[in-house]
Order: C-alpha cells, then sequence, then structure tokens
C-alpha cells in the first residue's frame, strides 16, 4: 500500500484506522438535524453519523442553536463535515444543488414507507434524511419541501423513539448489511486521501507545518493512498 509523507506524524494503529475508516465512509446518506432543542440529543446524532460512516451531517438552527458537547461526542466531530443552516429552506437549497433525494422521518399518516424501502432509491441517487426535535417534530416546511417521508414501524405503546436513537435504527436499516460485509464506501481514492490530509491536518496541525516546512509535499497528482477494502 502506499505510503503518505502524513503517516509518519501518527502511530500505525492510527494511520490503519484511518484508512479503514475512510474505506467504507459515504457521502450518499446524509443527515438533517432540524432545530433540535436537546444538545445531548444533536450530538449523540452526530457520534452516530460517525459511527455509520456517514460524512455529511446538516443542522438547522432557525429556532435553536447548535452546539457540540464534546463529553458525548467523544470526538466523533473532529471527522465529519458538519454544516449548519440558518433555515429549512437554505439546508434544502443547498442539498438540492448537490444531487440529493430528500425524505422526512414523521409520523403522519401519509409516511408509511419504512427506511429499509429507501434502499432502491439510495442505488439510483443520493438520500438526505431529515429529523425534528422530539417536540414538535419536523416543521411543515420541512414535509413540504420534501420528495416523501418515512417511519420507523413500531408495535408498542410510544408513538415514537428518542431522536437519536431513530436516526441510529434508520442508518442501520440502510447501512447494516453493507458494513456488515466490508463493502467499500464510496469516496474515491483522491477523495479518501483529502480526507486523510483533513484529518491529520485538524488533529496534529502543528506537527504537520513542520513537515511541510522540512520540505515534505503532501500534494501528489498520482498519489493512491487507500485500500477500496477496509483494513481489520
Amino acid at each position: 500500500m502506499t505510503t503518505h509523507p502524513f503517516d509518519t506524524l501518527l502511530t500505525p494503529e492510527r494511520v490503519a484506522k484511518y484508512r479503514a475508516v475512510l474505506a467504507q465512509r459515504t457521502p450518499r446518506l446524509t443527515v438533517v438535524i432540524e432545530d433540535c432543542h436537546d444538545p445531548h440529543n444533536a450530538t449523540a446524532i452526530v457520534r452516530t453519523c460517525d459511527a455509520f460512516g456517514i460524512q455529511n451531517v446538516h443542522v438547522t438552527t432557525s429556532r435553536n442553536t447548535f452546539k457540540i458537547n464534546r463529553r458525548i461526542s467523544q470526538g466523533s466531530h473532529f471527522y465529519i463535515d458538519l454544516q449548519v443552516h440558518r433555515s429549512i429552506e437554505d439546508c434544502y437549497a443547498a442539498l438540492r444543488a448537490q444531487g440529493y433525494q430528500i425524505w422526512v422521518s414523521d409520523l403522519q399518516a401519509s409516511a408509511t414507507v419504512g427506511p429499509q424501502r429507501l434502499r432502491e432509491g439510495l442505488e439510483k441517487q443520493p438520500i438526505a434524511l431529515i429529523f425534528g426535535s422530539e417536540q414538535s417534530g419536523v416543521s411543515p416546511l420541512a414535509v413540504r419541501g420534501a420528495d416523501g417521508c418515512f417511519l420507523i414501524p413500531m408495535v408498542g405503546f410510544p408513538q415514537s423513539l428518542n431522536v437519536s436513537v431513530s436516526v441510529a435504527v434508520t442508518l442501520y436499516a440502510l447501512r447494516g448489511d453493507r458494513l456488515a460485509a466490508g463493502t467499500a464506501g464510496d469516496f474515491t481514492a483522491v477523495e479518501q486521501n483529502a480526507l486523510y490530509e483533513r484529518w491529520v491536518e485538524g488533529r496534529r496541525g502543528e506537527a504537520v507545518t513542520r513537515l511541510l516546512r522540512a520540505g515534505h509535499s503532501h500534494k501528489g497528482e498520482d498519489l493512491d493512498v487507500f485500500d477500496a477494502t477496509p483494513t481489520s
């Protein structure tokens, strides 16, 4: 496997971990947290997305502010791309520009599709999953602007799950089989390399600066760092 100059800044175990994680990362699924009022739950969602290989997470803040709880995050927020939007309309505009389908988690009567039923559509087009606050759910604007609504089938007495649990169940329904089988993710080798450099720079910035000053370039046209197959 081709090495990277930044490998010298990490332990071999950390290099292998970064490469294994990147090999199964995907931009084809993204999660939107619409105005979550509980920072504990919002951060738990970020951590869940990282665990399931989701690179991009969107947050809207038209009604509630958003702040990472580092105790809950356990560092996961350093490795995902978090985009904050002032409104759900701004968020949807950004998602549409990137070619996403938009599906809202909702309990309304028309939401008859379980998350596992979205798999077929995911093969054709990237999907954004919208989750609302536990107090009021998703907004009417979020529903009106979406391509459809889905729900998690349940047979017990509660009508809904904790929002961070809902995200975990949904992502498992869509990604669990692929992750269990070790299926490669959707980033190219070049894209994985770019993320690797950002991660190392984010965690070891001063060391990266010293390395570059010493004359080690980290930009190479033919640099192919990562295997498609995850390491164990």
